[in-house]
């Protein structure tokens, strides 16, 4: 398919197929009439990063003069050639084994590459002593470890490149993390925007899980741990990327990050990276919690922005952005995110929660970037994952899920695609294949 059309599309809007779920604040129609009318150009400006900054990855007539300019001087100055010199940084690409959490029995994140292209998995860092089996599709974790849980719990992960455009240099900017320590189990999700949110997402998976297990109030009071969680690895941020020059007053992460310590599931969150609690009990499919977006719309999010000295504007039906006041910068489309120094009043201050399960509860939960969650809501995401998680287990729900949301954006957005990163958790699975000595399993797409 080619680019998006410019005007209203032909077909009459009666007969455009609607998808269920493919809406939360408007109506269907609606939106996936706007985003037929949008280019390619618009809804990448608008989806992969919140910031105006995207444009960078082609630079105008003039921008292309000044890069040779730099490049006379040995400066990098099209954001692909300052992509291409960042890996060669080794701070900024490799993982920081400092942040490993001691005694972990399995920490799991993505890794950086350059070169990506559409729908390829990302690589993966695995610290941990257990050995994987393959079966030439998948990575497999089996481990055993303390359970309050009856059954076993299962994990599912999943990312992979969107394609932004035929220019973007920049590799997948999603990443996760998993962190088993003991019977703790820890999950995280960031979902990075702007030129940078690769190296920003990439900082965030190891540093939340370490400068969390480090907190004072670890395991004894959640609420405030995550919250100083949070905030620690945005001031972390700020110095890395002071030191490694990267700037990040346009690119930062949204962030959700779930902890399961039995009877206790605690999920923190700020931006658009959405989490879900649900069940997946044949009589009882339900969902149980679902994060709100935080979005400048918001009446408090908003009051807080503009008396922080920010500007709340509406471009278009629940299309708001936030720029410094009187300018056209940087366009940010979440009032809470990681990075994103460039606008007063966006915060890193985390949204909390947290329920209750029994012993032999069928839960599961979903953490995802907004590749997925775009035009998918939770209710809708529990009708196509809970009877699919009974019969086939996380790993094939995952991907069903995946390509479910993929062609969603291929309808409404033509070639135009969100990363994608989907991280499934099921507790209480009476799986008799398992090996008896493992209580818990990971799969993750093997990558090339």
């Amino acid at each position: 398919r080619g680019p998006l059309p410019r005007g209203p599309p032909r077909t009459p809007a009666d007969s455009l197929e609607v998808f269920d779920g493919a809406t939360q604040a408007s109506s269907k129609l609606t939106k996936i009439k706007r985003f037929r009318m949008r280019t390619i150009e618009a809804v990448a400006e608008g989806n992969a990063a919140g910031s105006a900054a995207d444009a960078l990855a082609e630079p105008a007539p003039a921008e292309k003069a000044e890069s040779a300019d730099s490049a006379d001087k040995g400066e990098p100055g099209s954001l692909k050639e300052k992509v291409a010199r960042d890996f060669e940084n080794p701070k900024l690409v490799v993982p920081s084994e400092h942040l490993a959490v001691s005694d972990s029995i399995l920490q799991m994140f993505g890794g950086l590459r350059l070169g990506e292209k559409f729908t390829l998995d990302k690589t993966v860092v695995a610290w941990t002593k257990v050995v994987p089996t393959c079966d030439g599709l998948e990575d497999a974790y089996m481990w055993s470890a303390p359970s309050w849980t009856k059954g076993s719990t299962q994990i599912a992960v999943l990312c992979q490149k969107g394609q932004k455009s035929a220019s973007d240099p920049t590799p997948n900017q999603d990443n996760y993390f998993v962190l088993h320590l003991g019977g703790l189990e820890i999950y995280g999700v960031f979902d990075g925007h702007g030129p940078f949110g690769h190296l920003v997402s990439f900082r965030l998976a190891q540093t939340v899980p370490h400068f969390l297990t480090t907190n004072e109030h670890f395991g004894k009071d959640w609420a405030r741990a995550l919250k100083e969680a949070f905030l620690a690895a945005q001031q972390d941020l700020l110095a890395f990327c002071g030191e490694q020059s990267v700037n990040v007053e346009a690119s930062g992460a949204a962030g959700s990050v779930l902890v399961f310590e039995g009877p206790s599931i605690h999920v923190a969150h700020i931006g658009d990276a959405g989490a879900m609690v649900a069940s997946w009990n044949r009589r009882d499919s339900r969902l149980i919690h679902g994060t709100k977006d935080h979005k400048p719309q918001v009446p408090d999010e908003r009051a807080r922005l503009e008396a922080a000295g920010s500007e709340v504007r509406e471009l278009d039906e629940d299309n708001f952005r936030i720029y410094i006041r009187g300018t056209s910068f940087p366009g940010l489309t979440m009032s809470r995110a990681f990075g994103d120094t460039a606008c007063a009043g966006v915060l890193q201050e985390p949204e909390y929660h947290n329920f209750f399960m029994q012993p032999g509860d069928e839960y599961y939960a979903i953490i995802a970037s907004d590749g997925i969650w775009e035009f998918l809501d939770y209710a809708k995401v529990v009708d196509l994952t809970a009877k699919k998680l009974r019969l086939k287990g996380p790993s094939e729900t995952v991907r069903f899920l995946t390509e479910a949301s993929r062609k969603r954006w291929a309808y409404c957005c033509g070639e135009y695609c969100d990363d994608i990163t989907c991280l499934l958790v099921q507790w209480n699975v009476k799986d008799k294949n398992s090996a008896q000595d493992t209580n818990h399993l990971l799969t993750i797409n093997r990558h090339a």
